[in-house]
């Protein structure tokens, strides 16, 4: 059981850094800037695990190597840039509705890749996990027949709000299966999330370079909020996320990062007084319980939790 709730744990990290990171672009601050700021922090930190660790990335492979800089420069800059810029687009809604498509992608990964079996009882709990999701969307989803899609009539904008969502979308799945896949070479999970960030951060670098007129001078409170969301939800919450990862399958992990919107929940209503409606607590219990029988299903199941010999 412990493997899914550090990835729950995880989430609930991720879900608390919201407090500081929409605060922060709220006052002024682009996303390219924030996300740059989390990454140099990051480095500087792990910095004496990518020294520990030297002797674990000399010695890796290609396909070890690639899928490194993916989990970092993809999934970790790229995903979280064009999530992010998908909210310039289209309706908030319609970007976590899709965003919703992310298990299904690293399902059939994890299936291809990773040769993890997708059997009848896991499907059973993740129509129930995904059930749950959907429900904690019902009131935003009912809402969204008579509202604004598009927040322009433009093709071309319309395209971009679909394509930086799937970019996303595709990002974090394979992410996802790329980091099972470095945990069944029996690659530490430290030197995972160290090289993590330093691949991120090779990507932001440049991109920060390009669009220097997007970065602006930092106020000592807001920087320092911003060294305090790094190394809480980068990392605590990615140290907590790999360890779990290490005990349970792809397919597992994906479908309990979908805990995120129910601690997001919890959270907008503990700190920032906004209700819970009917339809977030019966979701959020059905998503969790889910979670939870899924696992123990599995732990049932030791053919289910033996990585396969072709991962």
């Amino acid at each position: 059981m412990a493997g899914t709730f550090f990835i729950m744990i995880a989430c609930f990290t991720w879900a608390l850094d919201t407090l500081i990171r929409y605060p922060l672009l709220g006052a002024g601050y682009s996303t390219l800037q924030i996300v740059l700021i989390e990454h140099l922090t990051l480095v500087l930190f792990v910095s004496p695990m990518l020294w520990r660790y030297r002797y674990v990335y000399r010695h890796m492979s290609i396909s070890g190597f690639s899928c490194l800089f993916f989990i970092g420069g993809i999934g970790s800059a790229m995903g979280t840039l064009a999530f992010t810029e998908a909210f310039q687009y289209l309706n908030p809604t319609v970007v976590i509705l899709l965003q919703k498509l992310q298990p299904i992608v690293a399902i059939l990964l994890a299936y291809w890749l990773l040769k993890e079996r997708i059997e009848g009882d896991f499907m059973r709990w993740a129509v129930v996990i995904l059930f749950g999701s959907f429900v904690m969307m019902w009131p935003d989803l009912r809402q969204l027949g008579d509202a604004q899609w598009h927040y322009s009539d433009n093709n071309l904008a319309i395209f971009k709000g679909y394509g930086y969502t799937l970019i996303a979308v595709i990002a974090w799945g394979a992410a996802t299966v790329c980091g099972k896949y470095l945990s069944h070479q029996h690659m530490p999970a430290n030197a995972i999330m160290s090289g993590r960030f330093v691949a991120g951060l090779l990507v932001l670098l440049p991109l920060a370079m390009a669009q220097s007129d997007s970065l602006i001078a930092m106020k000592p409170m807001d920087l320092s909020l911003a060294i305090v969301m790094a190394l809480l939800s980068g990392f605590i919450g990615m140290w907590f996320y790999y360890q779990g990862l290490k005990t349970v399958r792809a397919q597992v992990a994906t479908l309990a990062e979908l805990s995120f919107p129910v601690f997001a929940a919890v959270i907008n209503w503990y700190f920032l007084d906004m209700g819970l409606t009917a339809y977030q607590i019966i979701g959020g219990l059905v998503l969790i319980l889910g979670n939870i029988g899924l696992r123990m299903k599995e732990l049932k199941d030791p053919a289910v939790v033996r990585p396969s010999k072709n991962a």
